[in-house]
């Protein structure tokens, strides 16, 4: 578990390089779920809430914030106060392995960059399952492994030698999409669309005046650098006609 100092350190770099990434991702998952009727959302790996607060002002349902660890809730609460959502988003201490949540209880549930820190990632996609309401949707983003090939683009650029341990770890933590793929099937998960992150012009703009040219990251790659999970639970009466 990060320490108190780290976690300010993580919260430092996202707001230099990575502020403009969740005003898109939020605007992708209002997108993804135009058709769902979402009532409450679970944020798991809330850091300094940055996610949260921008899926806040997008959409009216109320938001719980999950994280392992008090010092990144701590953030996220100075975050979420200053901008006026604390009436919509709740945080909650608790572990992924074990969602301190009845079953159902959750439209959507949502995260970026968490999924490389799952100990045990079936178990951790088991629990989202059950507390997913059947039509409900699960929203995961996390880094390629083969944006390791790019760590010298990020290292050069990053102004400080603990941004950039930042960056490594994440990237050398990251996990292959044939494990992922592994992980749902032992988590009996089907219903799912896995693949690269490729935002359209309404989510580009959407992130456009949170862009910090001064300390942006240009990276050369081929491809997206982030991939996506979305997993859509079945009904249950879908479920009972597949096995008729």
């Amino acid at each position: 578990m990060l320490s108190q100092k780290a976690c300010i350190k993580y919260n430092d770099f996202v707001q230099k390089y990575q502020r403009h990434i969740y005003p898109m991702l939020a605007t992708r998952m209002q997108r993804l779920c135009a058709e769902c009727d979402i009532t409450r959302a679970l944020d798991l790996g809330i850091g300094p809430g940055d996610l949260s607060v921008f899926f806040a002002k997008q959409n009216v349902c109320q938001i719980d914030g999950l994280d392992i660890n008090p010092s990144m809730l701590d953030l996220a609460n100075i975050k979420i106060a200053s901008l006026d959502v604390t009436n919509r988003v709740k945080l909650v201490l608790g572990d992924v392995h074990s969602l301190p949540f009845p079953d159902a209880c959750f439209d959507l549930i949502f995260s970026y960059s968490c999924f490389h820190h799952w100990q045990d990632p079936v178990q951790a996609l088991r629990e989202c399952d059950r507390v997913l309401m059947d039509g409900g949707v699960l929203y995961l983003v996390d880094t390629y492994p083969d944006v390791k090939a790019l760590l010298p683009q990020f290292e050069q650029q990053l102004d400080e030698y603990s941004y950039r341990e930042i960056v490594k770890k994440a990237v050398e933590e990251s996990i292959e999409i044939s494990a992922i793929e592994h992980f749902l099937a032992c988590a009996s998960m089907n219903a799912y669309e896995l693949q690269p992150v490729d935002f359209s012009e309404e989510e580009l703009v959407a992130g456009i005046d949170y862009i910090n040219y001064d300390h942006q990251l240009i990276i050369d790659s081929p491809r997206p650098t982030l991939w996506e999970l979305i997993y859509r639970k079945p009904y249950v009466n879908q479920q009972r006609k597949k096995l008729l």
